[in-house]
Order: C-alpha cells, then sequence, then structure tokens
C-alpha cells in the first residue's frame, strides 16, 4: 500500500514545517534556482508575514519525493490544515530533484534542499559535501524552514518531549537507556536538571508525553512510569556535587513547597547560604501535606529533600510568616529574600447552605489532616467537589479514613477532568463513583449538620475564554444525594495577608503578588516571589522550573549582573546531551505498539492507608515500553533512518540495529 501528499495551493503558506517534520524525509519545497524570482501576483497575497513573499528564495510549495509512511505527522502539524494524505495507492509517481546550483554564500541562511546531495534514502551528515560543516537551527520566524552553517547555534535542538518539559529533562536518552538495562545511567541523566526526580518519578504531571511524538501512531511513551522504574532500580541515596565556590550572601526562603526547594537547590549549588521557613512540621509543601503516601511515599519525597539539605541548606519549620517572623526581619537579616509560600486559600463553592452547615470540607484542609495525622477519620457518605488531582487525592484518601461510601461530583466529563488519567483509573478501581456533568447547586441540612447535597445534571455548552466547553444547568434535573461530609475542590489562590502594612510588594486584585515576569523580582528591593502564590495553582515541575528562574535572577541580583548575563543553569551543572552509535543508524519502528499499562494493587489495598497502590514496571514492562520510543532526540544530529511502516508484518521483523555503547556518565 502506498500513500500520497496533497497540499491545497490556497491555503499553503510554504512554511516547509511539512518538509521539516517527516521522519522519512519524504518532502521538499520547490523552489526557483540560483537567484530566483520575485513572487507573482497570487504569491503576493500569501499570508506569511512583512515582504517575505517578494524575496529572492522564496519558496514556492512542498511536494512528495520519496515514498510516505503514511504517520500524518505533517497534516496534524501544518498550521493551515492544507495538507491531506490520500491511503490505500497502488503506485505512486514522486517528484524528482533538479540538477544542484551553486553553493550558498558563507554565513548566509538558505534552505538546504535547495543544495543538498542527500535523499531520503541516503540523507547523509554532510550536504554539501567535505569540509563544508552544517547544523540544524531554529526558526526565527514561524514560517520559515532554513538550515545554518554549524557554529551559528549555541546549543542543540530539542526532541518534542525534551522542550515540553519546563526544566528541560532529556527523556529520549533516559528511556533510550532504560531500554538497554541502564538504569543507573538513566536516572543520572533523568536527574541532571531536576531537583525531584524520584518524586517526578511518581506524581508529575507527564508534560513531556503530551508532546510525544509516538501518540501521532498509537499512544505516548509512559515517561513518567519509566522514571519511576529507573529511580526504583537505582541507589536511594543521591549525590550531588558540591559548589565549586562559595558566596558571602545569604537568602532566606519563605516555603519549603517545590519551588522553594527548587530555588534553594539551585541557589546552593551556585554557592549561597540558603535558609528555609516554612509554617509546616515538615518539608516539602503541598508535596507532602497534599499528596498522600499511597501516591507519594515518604521515603522517595525524602530521598529528594535529603539530597537538597546534604548541600547545605538550612530548614526551620513551624515559623509562618507574618506571624513567628515578618517579612521585615527576613529583609534586615539577609542579603535577599524569595516568597514561594504558594496558594493556600481554598476556593468557595459560592452556593446557599455552604457557611452554615457542620460537614462542608476545603479538601485541601482535609488532605493536611490526613497526611499529618493518622488518627484522621470520616465516616458516612462524602462528596468531593472538583476534578483535578485535589480532588482525586481527597476521594481516595477519604475512603481510606473510613467513609463509607466517596462520590466526586464534576461539572464536565471524564475526559475534561485536569486529574492525569492513571488516577482516575485508580480511583475507580478502588470503588470510588465519578458523576459526571453534575454540578452542586445548595447545600442542605438539619440540626446545624450536613445532610445532602442538591445537585444539578449539566451540558457542555459554547467554549470560555480557555478553550473549554462551558458547563450549563439543565432545568428540571435536581436531585438530592445524601451526604455527611463535602469536600471542595475547586481550586486554590494565594492568601497575601502575611504582608506586613505599607510594604512595597503589590497585591495583584485576585490575590497574588506582581512581579517583574522577566526576574521574577517585587517591588520592595531584594524582595523576590515565585511559584503558586505569583500566578495561582501550578504542577511540581512547573514550580521546579520558576524556582530555577527565581535562584537565576537572584544570582544576577547579589551579583549585580543583567539577568541575560547569567545563565539559568549554574555553570558547573552538567547535561549529558544524546549522540549517534558509531553505525549512524537508528530503526524507526512505526508499526502499533501497546502502551505499558501501570499495574496496581487490588481494591482491598484502600485499607492499608500508606501502601503504595501503584505496584511499579516489571524490567520486562519498563524495557518494551523504552523500546516504544522514537528517538527523536537522535533525529537533530541527522542520522540514517531505517523505517519499518506501519504494516510490516511483526513476523517481518528484523533484528533492530545496536544503538552503540554510550561513554559512562
Amino acid at each position: 500500500m502506498a500513500y500520497r501528499f496533497h497540499v491545497n495551493q490556497r491555503t499553503c503558506i510554504n512554511c516547509g514545517i511539512c518538509m521539516d517534520l517527516c521522519p522519512v524525509r519524504c518532502l521538499d519545497m520547490t523552489r526557483p534556482s540560483d537567484e530566483g524570482e520575485l513572487g507573482q501576483e497570487q504569491e503576493l497575497l500569501s499570508p506569511i508575514p512583512g515582504e517575505s513573499a517578494t524575496r529572492a528564495w522564496m519558496m514556492l510549495a512542498p511536494v512528495q519525493v520519496a515514498a510516505c509512511v503514511g504517520c500524518q505527522v505533517c497534516a496534524q502539524e501544518c498550521p493551515t490544515n492544507a495538507i491531506t494524505i490520500e491511503r490505500s495507492l497502488q503506485e505512486i509517481t514522486y517528484a524528482r530533484r533538479g540538477p544542484l546550483t551553486s553553493l550558498p554564500p558563507e554565513g548566509g541562511w538558505l534552505p538546504l534542499d535547495a543544495y543538498t546531495r542527500a535523499t531520503p534514502e541516503e540523507p547523509g551528515e554532510t550536504p554539501w559535501g567535505e569540509g563544508r560543516a552544517w547544523h540544524v537551527a531554529e526558526r526565527q520566524a514561524t514560517w520559515q524552514s532554513w538550515r545554518s552553517w554549524l557554529g551559528e547555534r549555541a546549543e542543540d535542538l530539542r526532541a518534542p518531549c525534551q522542550a515540553a518539559c519546563p526544566v528541560g529533562t532529556n527523556a529520549g536518552l533516559y528511556v533510550s537507556l532504560i531500554a538497554e538495562g541502564r538504569y543507573v545511567e538513566a536516572l543520572r541523566v533523568a536527574s541532571e536538571p531536576n531537583p525531584f526526580p524520584a518524586i517526578c518519578g511518581r506524581v508529575c504531571t507527564a508534560p513531556c508525553e503530551d508532546a510525544c511524538r509516538r501518540g501521532e501512531f498509537d499512544l505516548p511513551i509512559a515517561i513518567r512510569d519509566l522514571k519511576r522504574f529507573a529511580a526504583d532500580h537505582a541507589p536511594t541515596t543521591r549525590v550531588i556535587p558540591q559548589p565549586r565556590q562559595h558566596y558571602a550572601e545569604r537568602v532566606a526562603i519563605v516555603g519549603a513547597g517545590p519551588t522553594g526547594l527548587s530555588a534553594a537547590y539551585y541557589l546552593a549549588r551556585r554557592g549561597y547560604a540558603v535558609t528555609i521557613f516554612d509554617a509546616m512540621p515538615i518539608p516539602g509543601g503541598m508535596m507532602t501535606i497534599g499528596i498522600p503516601e499511597y501516591r507519594l511515599p515518604r521515603a522517595e519525597l525524602n530521598r529528594d529533600i535529603d539530597a537538597i539539605r546534604a548541600l547545605g541548606v538550612e530548614m526551620h519549620f513551624n515559623m509562618a510568616i507574618g506571624r513567628d517572623i515578618t517579612l521585615s526581619q527576613l529583609q534586615q537579616e539577609f542579603d535577599a529574600v524569595l516568597l514561594a509560600v504558594g496558594a493556600q486559600r481554598s476556593q468557595r463553592l459560592g452556593i446557599a447552605g455552604e457557611l452554615v452547615w457542620e460537614g462542608v470540607v476545603p479538601a485541601t484542609t482535609f488532605l493536611k489532616e490526613f497526611n499529618l495525622h493518622a488518627e484522621t477519620e470520616l465516616t458516612g457518605k462524602v462528596a468531593v467537589v472538583g476534578g483535578g488531582s485535589t480532588a482525586l487525592d481527597a476521594a481516595r484518601s477519604a475512603l481510606r479514613a473510613g467513609a463509607e461510601q466517596v462520590t466526586i461530583l464534576y461539572r464536565r466529563t471524564r475526559l475534561e477532568m485536569p486529574a492525569q488519567i492513571e488516577e482516575v483509573r485508580a480511583a475507580l478501581e478502588e470503588g470510588i463513583e465519578l458523576q459526571e456533568l453534575v454540578a452542586p447547586v445548595q447545600l442542605l441540612g438539619a440540626n446545624g449538620k450536613l445532610i445532602a447535597v442538591r445537585a444539578a445534571r449539566m451540558r457542555l455548552g459554547e467554549p470560555d475564554a480557555q478553550g473549554r466547553r462551558r458547563p450549563e444547568p439543565v432545568l428540571g434535573t435536581e436531585f438530592d444525594l445524601e451526604v455527611k461530609t463535602i469536600l471542595v475542590a475547586i481550586g486554590e489562590a494565594p492568601d497575601p495577608s502575611f504582608l506586613p502594612e505599607g510594604t512595597s510588594v503589590g497585591v495583584a486584585p485576585w490575590g497574588g503578588l506582581l512581579i517583574n515576569p522577566t526576574t521574577l523580582a517585587t517591588g520592595a528591593p531584594g524582595v523576590f516571589a515565585a511559584g503558586d502564590v505569583t500566578s495561582g495553582p501550578t504542577d511540581i515541575i512547573h514550580a521546579a522550573s520558576h524556582g530555577r528562574k527565581a535562584a537565576q535572577s537572584i544570582h544576577a541580583y547579589l551579583r549585580k549582573l543583567p539577568p541575560s548575563a547569567v545563565t539559568e543553569l549554574p555553570d558547573d551543572e552538567f547535561q549529558t546531551a544524546s549522540s549517534l552509535s558509531p553505525t549512524g543508524t537508528i530503526t524507526l519502528d512505526l508499526r502499533s505498539t501497546p502502551r505499558a499499562v501501570m499495574p496496581l494493587r487490588g481494591k482491598g489495598a484502600v485499607s492499608l492507608r500508606s501502601t503504595e497502590f501503584a505496584l511499579g514496571f516489571t524490567e520486562e514492562q519498563a524495557r518494551r515500553e523504552a523500546s516504544r520510543c522514537l528517538r527523536c532526540d537522535l533525529a537533530y544530529l541527522c542520522p540514517s533512518i531505517r523505517v519499518l511502516p506501519a504494516d510490516t508484518e511483526k513476523a517481518a521483523e528484523a533484528a533492530p540495529l545496536p544503538l552503540g555503547k554510550r561513554e559512562a556518565f
């Protein structure tokens, strides 16, 4: 079976993205030879910005020059939806390249395929011949499709998974190391840019998986679960290099959550004395008091926190800013202060009865009690309102705290739930009921106590400002649900009440602290803010990224340097780059392969309050899942590609080509 590439010339903007993304290089862009020609009248109508349509090197249109594998990547990524792929053809005639033209001028930007001697079958590493090195370069504008001479870029391009990771973890490399059985090295790569490798292996929201190219064919690689596997099969003690130099300045951080801990990690790595103050009796913030131990074992949490302590970071607990210590005191005693207090105030439902009856509890308040006090109990029937991770954690914890029955009420459908698919699956397997398209409209009670929630059925209407379809109540569908407790998990907001009167730290109308978006500086000299207190609730990996940016800005401030003069990572922070095997060849297996499913304990495990519910991959599962990776991290190194098309029979598979031995890290 063959596939034919079609492009709608009326909507194509000649950007070349399809050519760039094609994994088998079956596309090229037609263009004039030598100096080219000015765009014609019809071409001047192109939506390409500026005067680009009249430039001599204007590309004309994409064409198919070799066998297409039907992966649909070009069609899905086309910014104007101009591409369609015709299937089930027996024979196709391909466009042929014309004669080569003159070489590009030194130092200039020109389309690579106008000059290259490479073909889709034999791409080669030196398209202009020996002695003329070249390097892939990023587009300066979204419509460009260019290559540059070697040396114009300071860093390599990244695979989609690495680009999507807020801290830039090279997932493709550590996944490939797991496939080879090199688990210690895999964890080392996963740990290089991330202060929380053990934590993120269990509770990261995995934006890398959303960007995974494997998802264009079947399902994304289970990157987060593979990171957990590597952490489970590596030494429990993580060793972080000590800083090469030490500075006299001292930095105070308010908040021992993911943002504060990340900032402390990177400031300590740069050589600063860091002291953290937190209102809770233990470190970790919402990672500790918000995420239950059956989802994030405390041994794994402490594994990452202890590594930060080993850098010399001091931590003081039961120290609430505004109660036990003031911002003014910190400003006097330290050279810089970072406010990373998170978003602590639970949002209200705003319905009748919410402030009247006993039994209406913020989900974060319940989770704090559940995680800090083993004797916390619930009885009777419990309802949880919300669809995010906090709602799922509260529901599953309520079951473990003794609730007779737990029901989640969510105003949209299961597909729109912000919680991770794995969390929802685990909750359902534990026996929790999920009622979709349902929202509470009133809380009912008697004798001062909650006895029921009155809810209404919803339907999805027009999209809101974020593009999500707005839930609307369906008239006449109200019903009462008997409950003893309702846990409210519809979001959190910052609480700026800790700020002293007359402070220069600005507060937004919604309660967040106002900061310079580039430097994260507040209106008070030497005082910075980062994380949820500036943005509203985010996840752990984004908090880690913001903490790293705060450390970068504080370092620039203390060294009296412009932020642009300071790298985001410390100068001695090592990151391993992906490298090709000696053969320079990779295998691209496009055949549908099932994604590994995380094994879970049985329903009876809910009686084990602190036992991890997810069992983790077996070695066989992990290596098979890791082998599904398409190695996009190597694609930018221009390897020779061996393709196993989607319609190839499994029995016809040849032995995979070796990836080669890498140097020890």
